[in-house]
């Protein structure tokens, strides 16, 4: 039976099926239709075989009978077969001999093969009131020559519709177009492959920032949550600015791997940076060093009045209030201090003159302060006579060998920070990460479905008045889904309770915070509406934040 120019023409459109559609069940399902067709059988079955050797069936047709099933609908007709365990068995069916000695099988009659297991024939004929007579059981081969599936044909009819058997000219015909099934099945094994390395580098790069702070690790992890749901909703909006807003499938692939991965360059910025819980600390916390010379210096006092005493200067109440004063000026200037260093309320101009007079405060250090020093330290030191020698210091103090490249380590100098925790270096240091993201993520070689997932990551500092950064890019000059991730990242870090430089916020507190800042230009007001009007905020919240941050929410109240 010759190749009409019809199923030639059919075998050519096969390679623009692979090509076109995405879908692989489809395209198997098209090339098994048409090698069916080549051949004149009136059934076929087609069978994958996995990495774990198991054989399942996962598509069937029946011409005369009008019957097509597809995946785990063959599961009514055949079980999965594990073929190792098969492998041992006396009777094996077709299929399993294909499999397992990969050879090609044509069979004028099924049934006069005693040593074949033919139940599921047997089977099928019967609850489908069939007959199978003749079939044709070809292995379908990777290019590295590994078995991934089974192309089965069965019943061939002639042009008077009788059945007949399997020519050999049938056979290397049908191979030949059952092959192609082998690319489709090891193309979509690469795609998936090379998906879950992408998943896998994507989960490495998150492990690493939560090994560098535990603080902020669930970050990576929580933000893709929220802007999947953001995402969600502004994509059922029916009316409203976003009203035709949509996402494809490589869309929202492009969110969900942006998210994970707009962070990433946080594996460049200092620990304790990151974890900077007052202004202080570096790698541990400095007001200790200060405690110790307030300690210094209620030493020094008690040393004086003790020595007053002696001298009989003054009398013993006199000389006793004096003491008390002066250690009570000295516990409230340390308070002040300690107060200071958290980072909790914002600092006033009155807040810095205080600190700046209490900075003036003297105690006499005795010690070397050039000993124990590393080279890098020793180099930062321009006086190392005056370091070297006892002198009278500051109590405060923001010495030369506190600098570092690009740090400022000054006491005085960070306690002035009037906001949160961390100093203009620092913050810049931070603010680096996100370029440094993008450096990472441009330096990826991503699909042409993924091209936007550095716009994406890269754009979550970004506000809509163009105050942002890196690029100062405006509303009008970002996508729809960068602006979600904008949202996405600060209700992520808004509602964490487990940053050291702050306490957990309720969520009335934070949804404060979000409305301020819609207010004031730094995220867009239209998906800030969804993000309300649609409740966003407490999907997440309920799986979550906990229990304890989540307050009487009135949403009206927000919009």
């Amino acid at each position: 039976m010759s190749v009409t120019e019809k199923q030639i023409s059919e075998i050519i459109n096969l390679n623009n099926l692979i090509i076109k559609e995405k879908d692989y069940t489809k395209i198997i399902e098209k090339i098994m239709l048409t090698a069916q067709n080549i051949c004149s059988a009136d059934c076929c079955f087609f069978y994958t075989i996995n990495d774990e050797r198991f054989l399942s069936l996962n598509f069937s047709n029946n011409t005369s009978q009008r019957l097509s099933k597809s995946g785990s609908d063959n599961l009514t007709l055949m079980p999965t077969v594990f073929l190792p365990e098969k492998k041992s068995k006396k009777l094996k069916s077709f299929a399993e001999l294909c499999a397992i000695n990969n050879e090609v099988i044509n069979a004028v009659n099924i049934y006069s093969y005693p040593d074949i297991n033919n139940d599921f024939f047997l089977n099928y004929d019967k609850n489908n009131n069939y007959s199978t007579v003749s079939i044709l059981t070809l292995p379908i081969m990777g290019r590295k020559d590994n078995i991934v599936g089974i192309a089965q044909f069965t019943n061939p009819i002639d042009n008077n519709g009788k059945t007949i058997s399997f020519t050999l000219e049938n056979q290397n015909t049908v191979q030949a177009v059952c092959n192609l099934i082998g690319i489709v099945l090891e193309n979509r094994k690469l795609a998936e492959d090379y998906g879950q390395l992408l998943e896998s580098f994507i989960e490495v790069l998150a492990r690493a920032i939560d090994a560098k702070s535990p603080y902020t690790g669930a970050h990576c992890q929580r933000v893709p949550v929220i802007a999947r749901l953001l995402a969600t909703a502004a994509v059922q909006q029916e009316t409203g600015p976003l009203r035709n807003f949509e996402m494809s499938s490589e869309d929202w692939y492009t969110l969900h791997i942006a998210s994970w991965l707009h962070d990433c360059g946080k594996v460049t910025t200092p620990e304790y940076i990151v974890d900077k819980a007052t202004k202080l600390e570096t790698i541990y916390n400095r007001i200790h060093e200060i405690r110790n010379r307030f300690e210094i210096l209620r030493r020094d006092a008690h040393i004086e009045y003790l020595q007053k005493r002696l001298a009989n200067t003054d009398t013993q109440e006199n000389l006793q209030a004096e003491f008390v004063a002066k250690v009570a000026q000295l516990e409230k200037d340390f308070d002040f201090v300690a107060r200071c260093n958290t980072g909790d309320n914002e600092l006033n101009d009155d807040d810095i003159v205080e600190l700046e007079r209490i900075s003036q405060r003297q105690f006499t250090r005795y010690f070397n302060r050039m000993k124990g020093l590393s080279w890098a330290e020793r180099d930062n030191v321009k006086d190392v006579e005056l370091y070297s020698h006892p002198s009278r210091e500051n109590l405060l103090q923001n010495r030369e060998d506190l600098i570092f490249g690009q740090y400022n380590h000054g006491e005085l100098y960070n306690l002035e920070t009037r906001r949160g925790t961390i100093n203009k270096e620092e913050r810049e240091k931070i603010n680096e990460h996100i370029v440094v993201t993008i450096d990472m993520l441009k330096a990826l070689p991503f699909p042409k479905e993924l091209s936007k997932v550095v716009e994406y990551a890269g754009a979550h500092h970004e506000r809509v008045d163009g105050k942002g950064y890196p690029n100062g890019l405006t509303g009008d000059e970002m996508s729809v889904p960068a602006k979600i991730m904008a949202i996405a990242d600060i209700f992520e870090a808004l509602t964490a309770n487990d940053r050291p430089y702050k306490e957990p916020k309720k969520l009335s507190q934070v949804l404060a915070i979000l409305k301020d800042m819609k207010n004031n230009g730094h995220i867009d007001p239209d998906l800030y509406n969804v993000f309300i009007s649609g409740k966003v905020y407490m999907d997440y919240a309920e799986q979550y934040i906990s229990p304890e941050q989540i307050d009487e929410i009135n949403p009206e109240d927000y919009l």
